[in-house]
């Protein structure tokens, strides 16, 4: 019987689960040196260790939630300030995405392959395709990757072909990816991310996940709202046992919001990450650790092996403890039905599914390292 991989996004649990997690308030001046105080020597961990975020005075206890606090001055992250001054770029895994030929351009081809790291073409609705990928000038001679959505076919049989490519090169950690990404203005899920190739696709790395505007362009609102205006940051630990497959992922702080203004926890005053290009990256430190940046600020960071909402608890990893499996870049969309309670309620929403409303644009994504080499490892 063939194996059918299931994504890690179709994930989440809706209850709010009571675990022990540190946050860090916006009365904290140094977020590096805050998330030092909570932490041993890089890769390691104490029992207070896990999720630990920097949170607004908005921000939920205890929640899948967190606020982080106001930033209005979109950034890429000053690597010097977070021990990365000497790290290199890989061009491996990186692009501009300037190419005045587009798709058609040879390095570009060189670098990228349209759709999945393997022959999977998605969960359905959803085929994943670089027939859905194009380019557009920014201005200048700056352009931009864009991905977007387009409906095929009729009734039952409908499908939503969506852009999607995927490195062909890979590395494991230390590593530091960051894009500079305007997310699209519809409700499909736009995803900058990384993941294993080995079977079962076991190990993941989320940097950047998101849905779009809670409101649609008639002001009505989205059938999903709690998901709107609001980043998944995250990753995933898989393992087939007894023939079913496993999925892992923290639950505690995973998804973050972010308020315009000081003083007003509403949500008419979240950051809508559709209206603008934002930055968001993630530092792969070690096989126990990760940490977070949205718009060139730490805004959490992920710590200790075993512990519950750290890096896998489960022990679903078997190339070492932790992530440690060399991971190729992927950026995407999907329609994502689990949040709609299946294929027919999503096709029925007023959601928008088509059209240059699902265009994700892609300014850049830089990946770097300590030597501006991929990173090998090696599983027995």
């Amino acid at each position: 019987m063939k194996k059918i991989i299931l994504l890690s996004y179709s994930l989440l649990a809706f209850s709010l689960i009571k675990c022990s997690s540190n946050e860090i308030t916006s009365n904290e001046t140094s977020d590096e040196l805050t998330i030092s105080n909570h932490l041993n020597n890089e890769g390691t961990t104490t029992s207070q260790t896990g999720n630990i975020a920097i949170t607004s005075n908005c921000s939920p206890l205890n929640d899948i939630l967190f606020d982080t606090r106001v930033n209005n001055t979109p950034k890429e992250v000053n690597r010097n300030a977070f021990g990365m001054k000497s790290w290199k770029i890989v061009n491996s895994l990186s692009d501009e995405f300037n190419y005045p030929g587009g798709k058609s351009s040879p390095e570009y081809n060189q670098k990228w392959k349209p759709g999945f790291v393997n022959s999977y073409t998605g969960p359905l609705p959803t085929v994943w395709t670089g027939e859905q990928v194009t380019f557009e000038t920014i201005y200048g001679s700056n352009r931009a990757l864009v991905l977007s959505a387009k409906e095929n076919g009729v009734g039952n049989n409908r499908t939503l072909a969506c852009g999607m490519i995927t490195s062909r090169g890979k590395s494991s950690y230390p590593l530091f990816q960051e894009a500079k990404v305007k997310i699209s203005s519809s409700q499909l899920a736009n995803a900058v991310w990384m993941l294993s190739d080995d079977p079962g696709t076991t190990e993941e790395i989320d940097n950047l996940e998101a849905y779009g505007p809670r409101l649609l362009p008639d002001g009505t609102e989205c059938a999903n709202p709690y998901f709107a205006d609001r980043i998944h940051l995250s990753h995933h630990t898989f393992a087939n046992i007894g023939g079913e497959r496993k999925d892992y992922q923290p639950k505690i702080q995973t998804w973050m919001s972010r308020k315009k203004t000081t003083n007003d926890c509403t949500r008419e005053n979240d950051v809508v990450w559709s209206e603008d290009y934002h930055y968001f990256g993630v530092k792969w430190v070690s096989p126990t650790r990760l940490d977070y940046f949205v718009d060139g600020k730490l805004v959490k960071t992920v710590n200790g092996l075993r512990i519950e909402d750290g890096i896998d608890p489960r022990s679903y990893t078997k190339c070492g403890d932790g992530l440690t499996r060399e991971m190729h870049m992927i950026i995407s969309q999907a329609s994502q039905v689990w949040r709609y309670g299946g294929a027919e309620n999503f096709w029925n929403s007023s959601d928008i599914k088509t059209g240059d409303n699902t265009k994700m644009k892609i300014d850049w994504i830089r990946v770097y390292s300590p030597t501006g080499d991929e990173n090998r490892r090696s599983c027995d």
